[in-house]
């Protein structure tokens, strides 16, 4: 009972006074922002028709909807168009912002006006609109900007000097992340115990029939590729397998099974959007993959990245130098 005690007091003190997944965290912010700064100004030139109080969604239906389903949206404040384009640019203003500077602030800020804009008109999304919802609230408690962002130097100095004491934004920081991962784990299996039990999956051919789906064709080149049989089921096993592999991944003390699992995904999630166009849907899901890694797993990446450049510099450097060796022994056989 005391070493049950001890441990668990050991798991506290750990979660509430060492910050982790500030990598992740930072990457989660980036890719999040873009997808919803994209989605933004992908827009802009339809706002009014989309979101817009004389819109395709009328003004007082709306309305209507905010009062009788307890909803919050600051498009409903006013059916005047200056609000409307007011709201609708700062939302943008914030969106960006949040995507470079990052803070806690901002995540609160940022997190009302997709709610705004999503309540407005929550037709329009892509896909992983619930998922966007849940991160976002989340992030409020979780430092996204110790990397990747001009704030970042004093962010970790603050850090740095509240390690190893237990603090409450310590304590939510961690839990908002691990909270995070348990929402990729969440997505990850229903997805792929529901890809088993379709027959197309176990077919290997759903590929095939998405492909020829004309609203989910964004590149030609999608349905050619998906007409190659072999091609298309080994496509269609290794996003099951991928998908399946994520929970092992997460729990694993093996580094490189953690790596490829997320560098898989994130392979999926690319040719999501380039062949099907999903855009802002694949940025949102490898925004919630970037904490699946752990900081010392991003550190080895970074050293790797550090001593290729590096072995690249020398190499170059080498080169230069047998190059301008070599120049004055050309120049005597010339002269001779």
């Amino acid at each position: 009972m005391d070493k049950l005690k001890t441990f668990a007091a050991r798991a506290l003190r750990g979660v509430s006074s060492h910050p982790k997944y500030l990598v992740g965290l930072s990457l989660c912010r980036i890719l999040l922002g873009l997808s919803t700064t994209l989605y933004y100004v992908s827009n802009i030139p339809y706002r009014e028709f989309l979101w817009g109080p004389d819109g395709y969604s009328g003004f007082a239906g709306f309305k209507a909807l905010v009062e009788d389903k307890n909803i919050f949206s600051l498009y409903a404040l006013s059916d005047s168009g200056t609000w409307f384009n007011l709201v609708f640019f700062a939302g943008l203003a914030v969106s960006l912002a949040w995507t470079v500077f990052g803070s806690r602030s901002l995540t609160i800020v940022h997190a009302v006006f997709m709610t705004s804009i999503y309540h407005r008109n929550y037709t329009l999304w892509e896909g992983g609109d619930a998922l966007t919802g849940i991160v976002l609230i989340l992030l409020m408690g979780a430092t996204v900007n110790a990397h990747f962002s001009p704030l970042a130097k004093r962010v970790r100095a603050r850090l740095e000097q509240r390690a190893g004491r237990p603090h409450l934004r310590t304590s939510l920081h961690n839990t908002a992340a691990v909270l995070i991962v348990f929402q990729a784990c969440v997505v990850y299996v229903v997805s792929a115990l529901w890809k088993v039990a379709a027959p197309q999956w176990q077919e290997g051919t759903a590929l095939y029939y998405i492909s020829n789906v004309w609203q989910y064709t964004y590149s030609s080149a999608f349905p050619q590729l998906m007409d190659a049989v072999v091609l298309t089921t080994l496509v269609t096993y290794f996003t099951i397998v991928v998908q399946l592999l994520v929970v092992p991944a997460v729990f694993t003390s093996r580094r490189p099974l953690r790596e490829g699992v997320v560098l898989g995904i994130a392979g999926m999630h690319i040719g999501i959007m380039a062949g099907m166009g999903l855009m802002t849907f694949g940025l949102v899901m490898m925004a919630v993959d970037a904490v699946i890694l752990r900081d010392a797993d991003y550190e080895a990446l970074f050293r790797r990245v550090r001593s290729w450049r590096e072995r690249l510099a020398a190499r170059r450097e080498r080169k230069e130098s047998t190059d301008t060796a070599e120049e004055p022994a050309a120049k005597e056989l010339s002269t001779a």
